[in-house]
């Protein structure tokens, strides 16, 4: 079975650490220090930097120096002065290079520090006579010269620490494993670090592979359901869970708005409605503390926590986020007046959306090199997380039994969560508040704390409890941002399946069984 991200993420910092210290042997720490020390002593110089021949290109990289770090300076060997000492087995001295080309201008751009004069010596290899680095120093002070005698004292230097270059030279594979490895890091971190510390969840065995690699799953009936979801848990809370008046139910498939209609609600309910003191809502969090993911929540906390938000929340207004289909609710009953918000989305734009969100997430092992039209012949086909995105919608609008009487259920548009928040927010309110006649100004307040920046900003500095990075997550709150990274392949294969399941309109299927918002012509 795959490792997740996290389990990888360990295994690749264990790995690099072990290179690291035999790294470091070979590098041998002590001598480097000693030359720091002593070489700007000995030699009157500004700088000096000691540099290895990269066996692997033709290049050189600085593996100590004044002021620099290692490999922080990689020169070519070609038209550098290290090269041509390298190359010729000789010293190298150039008194006057301010007027002088070369790759030492390169390094005045990379590191700041202006070159005047040089003296560089090669460095070989004690037992086969091959040069495979140099020594150099760097603008003697009080305006002297290179000549002679520091020539010979600097010849002396690079003998002497040949054996130590040497070791460093032939265990180069090492730091091309570690280069390799600090890159798997840096993308493993990126996306372990998606998940807030402290807020990641346990996964359920077997969390099997999809697609070849990757989309660690588990399936509820037919449907793929992501690791993190316990399918015992997810089967007991169908056949005991008996909805209630005051439940609010948030019904979307992924990266549809989720997070936006659930910061509507909260603050539509904490401005509108009055609640007891120290209610949950109070603080206007929209993590799972306030909104829960009920199979989550029941995965992660098991029955008692459930029982007890349940109870907290028996006479307010209780909401619930949830992505599964009509047909795979994890209810036993619904009350008559348990209410139903649907927000679907254009699919070309959750295909997009759902790509970075799945590579970012740490628990579901989606490849680094999966490409985005690849994703999208995986979402064509629809056997994803929550089933086929189209029939999941369509599942919604089209009630398959009369479990939900339409005046239960209002489905609304994320572009129009974006764009038309002012009438979203008062269907919302004639929703779940039906009779309320609030003020202009609280309309506003309710509109303006969803607007995409400002709720970044509030989750960013106090997240409370909800548990995603919104630097990570909250990625441009835009609705046609899918423009810009679909091929025209990926947008006409969407297309096509979005006139087979929802019709001609491409962003939205026909709505004629629900409550939604009036139609522009209507309003007008």
């Amino acid at each position: 079975m795959s490792k997740t991200p996290i389990e990888r993420l360990r295994e690749v910092t264990r790995d690099r650490e072990r290179l690291r210290r035999e790294w470091d042997a070979r590098r041998n720490l002590d001598v480097l220090n000693l030359l720091k020390i002593c070489i700007p002593a000995m030699f009157g110089c500004e700088r000096f930097g000691l540099f290895i021949r990269d066996a692997s290109s033709d290049s050189l990289w600085l593996e100590c120096g004044t002021g620099v770090t290692e490999r922080s300076i990689v020169v070519s060997a070609k038209g550098s002065m290290v090269g041509e000492a390298i190359e010729t087995r000789q010293p190298i001295i150039h008194n006057d290079l301010l007027s002088t080309d070369g790759a030492h201008h390169l390094v005045e751009k990379q590191s700041g520090f202006e070159v005047r004069n040089a003296l560089t010596v090669p460095i070989h290899d004690l037992h086969d006579g091959s040069s495979i680095g140099a020594i150099q120093v760097l603008n003697r002070r009080a305006g002297g010269l290179w000549g002679s005698e520091e020539t010979q004292q600097l010849q002396e230097i690079a003998h002497s620490i040949g054996g130590a270059v040497a070791m460093m030279h032939k265990g180069q594979h090492l730091l091309a494993q570690a280069r390799n490895l600090d890159r798997q890091i840096a993308t493993l971190h990126s996306t372990e670090s998606a998940i807030r510390g402290g807020h990641m969840l346990r996964t359920f065995p077997p969390a099997n592979e999809a697609f070849g690699s990757g989309f660690l799953h588990n399936r509820v009936g037919s449907t793929m359901m992501p690791p993190f979801i316990d399918p015992d848990a997810y089967k007991d809370l169908s056949s005991s869970w008996d909805t209630g008046p005051n439940d609010i139910f948030i019904c979307t498939h992924q990266k549809v708005g989720t997070h936006l209609l659930k910061k509507f609600l909260v603050e539509t309910v904490r401005t509108l409605i009055p609640l007891p003191s120290r209610h949950i809502y109070e603080s206007g969090d929209i993590g799972s503390d306030t909104v829960p993911w009920p199979s989550v929540m029941y995965s992660q906390k098991g029955r008692r926590a459930w029982e007890e938000h349940i109870a907290k929340t028996h006479d307010q207004p209780r909401l619930w986020y949830t992505h599964s289909s009509y047909d795979d609710l994890p209810v036993r009953s619904i009350h008559p007046e348990t209410k139903f918000i649907l927000v679907f989305r254009d699919p070309r734009a959750v295909a997009v959306s759902q790509y970075f969100f799945y590579k970012r997430h740490p628990l579901l092992g989606i490849p680094d090199e999966l490409d985005l039209d690849t994703f999208v012949s995986i979402f064509i086909d629809g056997d994803l997380y929550f089933g086929d995105y189209h029939r999941h919608v369509m599942g919604w609008l089209y009630i398959s039994d009369e479990r939900i009487a339409p005046d239960q259920l209002l489905a609304l548009r994320y572009e129009d969560l974006v764009e038309q928040k002012i009438p979203c927010a008062h269907a919302l309110l004639d929703m779940i508040y039906p009779g309320a006649t609030p003020s202009e100004q609280a309309i506003r307040n309710i509109v303006e704390s969803t607007e995409f920046n400002r709720m970044k900003k509030e989750i960013t500095e106090n997240p409370q409890s909800f548990h995603l990075n919104p630097k990570v997550y909250f990625r441009s709150g835009t609705t046609d941002d899918w423009q810009t990274h679909l091929s025209p392949q990926a947008i006409a294969a969407i297309d096509e399946k979005t006139r087979a399941i929802w019709g001609q309109d491409l962003s939205c299927p026909p709505m004629t069984n629900v409550k939604t918002l009036p139609s522009k012509e209507e309003t007008a």
